[in-house]
């Protein structure tokens, strides 16, 4: 993405955030993969095909829907209904269902072998590799049949898009927030006097909330990660804030600039949550299952998060949903900045046209589309009475996919119809004031995530650990492995 690209982004992307504030909604994220449906594994991607087919037309396949849960998913019932409903709307239709869940390591492989499902979802910061590696179908002529190109958000579909032609469909978006445990905030005595935890301002308040916590309840006052790609993905917010930056484009060439003093100070601020206020997990070497765990068990105070895994410890660990409450993330020395991210379908490119006609439809029954007739609506208010009578939360959102303000004022009433959490515990999450919000970085990301792990971890591990040594060869290594392949 250029400069010009990127800027553009954040702008939407920050718009985006103020209309859903005013009205509007794993970390990033598998099962078996199966092989394509396609008959012979050679049909053309559906790039090459003149038109969507008609829909008069009658023909027997197989749609390989890679949009399934894991069997032990409490949703799978509301996931058969709506199979249900697809192949008796679709005859001639067979869906063969899997649980796809992306992963940088297994991808490549998957994709070489022809092993993708027709439908599979994936991460914002991966459909450039995607479409370049050729592994994406053109979808443009569907998403203009179907009305989705007009009514997506704009900063999200330029993810996905590459000389003018559609890839992907995002399908919904966040902002990094933090959330508090109410129950330790409570036993430190630092709720207000409507039960709202007091949240921290500035992240030197944070370190000193975490100590508060740490000091009367025995209990981590924050959890970070450091595996997974996800220590560094979580340090970027708290690195922007501090004023630091990490790939900048000069003169047609991208360069690694994360080694500066801004970055340097924000590594230190990361090393001294752990050596001067000790206010971690004892053990560091942790993932955000990790955090699922112990905060929906009272071991552990604050975490980054937002609305995208909010019922991940209700479901697992059975804590209270009245015991989650989130906020925008706290000031740096540079301000209050936010990662932001999110999730998108893309079809496989050896998907037959057909076979992306039945995921559009699949996704409109599961209410994956900007229509606000009763029908298409359906979906949506299915999962969310489902997610009541599950006992999951209903109510917050994060940033949304569609921003026509129809759909969006359809989606407010059917979230108001079903909430279930004191809206309260949310807000200041939800308003995000003061918040820039900043897109993940454009080229190789996840890799950028990587190389950042083994920096948090060296000085989370080591108290010896010198940042500006440990980011120096980090930001040399970046440049070396991937940046000096990156096209301006």
């Amino acid at each position: 993405m250029r400069n010009g690209k990127l800027l553009a982004l954040i702008a939407a992307l920050a718009l985006a955030v103020t209309a859903c504030s005013s009205g509007g909604n794993n970390g990033e994220a598998g099962g078996s993969q199966e092989p394509s449906a396609t008959a012979s594994g050679s049909a053309p991607p559906a790039s090459e095909s003149s038109a969507p087919p008609s829909s008069s037309e009658t023909k027997e396949f197989v749609f390989n829907n890679g949009d399934w849960p894991k069997p032990q998913d409490k949703r799978l019932a509301q996931f058969e209904q709506w199979k249900a409903k697809f192949e008796s709307e679709n005859p001639g239709v067979t869906m063969k269902t899997e649980n796809f869940s992306y992963d940088t390591n297994t991808f490549l492989p998957k994709a070489e072998s022809g092993q993708l499902p027709n439908l599979f979802g994936t991460w914002f910061t991966e459909p450039q590799k995607i479409i370049n590696a050729g592994y994406a179908a053109d979808i443009t002529e569907y998403m203009a049949k179907y009305g989705f190109e007009q009514a997506l958000n704009p900063a999200m579909l330029d993810l996905v898009k590459k000389d003018g032609k559609i890839y992907g469909i995002p399908s919904n978006g966040y902002y990094m927030g933090i959330w508090y445990n109410v129950n330790l905030f409570k036993q430190a005595g630092l709720l207000d006097e409507k039960g709202i935890p007091k949240y921290p301002r500035t992240y030197e308040e944070l370190a000193e909330t975490a100590k508060i916590i740490k000091d009367k309840t025995g209990k981590a006052g924050f959890f970070f990660p450091t595996k997974n790609n996800q220590g560094g993905w979580e340090f970027m917010s708290i690195a922007w804030s501090y004023g630091a930056e990490f790939e900048k484009l000069e003169n047609g060439k991208w360069k690694a600039v994360f080694n500066s003093p801004e970055a340097v100070e924000a590594l230190q601020y990361l090393k001294d949550l752990k050596w001067k206020y000790d206010v971690l997990t004892d053990n560091v070497l942790v993932e955000v299952n990790d955090m699922f765990r112990m905060f929906g068990t009272d071991q552990v105070a604050m975490a980054f998060g937002g609305t995208d895994w909010m019922n991940t410890p209700i479901n697992d660990y059975k804590m209270s949903k009245d015991n989650l409450s989130v906020s925008a993330v706290p000031a740096g020395p540079k301000g209050r900045v936010a990662l932001s991210g999110g999730n998108l379908f893309m079809f496989s490119a050896n998907s037959t046209p057909e076979q992306i006609d039945a995921g559009f439809k699949w996704l409109k029954i599961k209410g994956v589309s900007p229509d606000v007739n009763p029908e298409s609506l359906k979906g949506l208010e299915e999962t969310l009475a489902s997610d009541q009578k599950l006992n999951r939360i209903v109510g917050p959102h994060g940033m949304q996919a569609w921003v026509n303000k129809e759909r969006v004022d359809a989606e407010n009433a059917i979230r108001e119809k079903y909430k279930n959490v004191d809206l309260a515990l949310w807000d200041d999450y939800m308003k995000n004031e003061g918040v820039t919000i900043r897109p993940e970085e454009p080229v190789n990301a996840q890799e950028l995530y990587k190389t950042l792990d083994a920096v948090v971890q060296a000085v989370l591990t080591d108290k010896n650990a010198d940042p500006k040594a440990l980011l120096d060869k980090a930001a040399a290594d970046f440049q070396r492995d991937y940046l000096d392949k990156a096209k301006g």
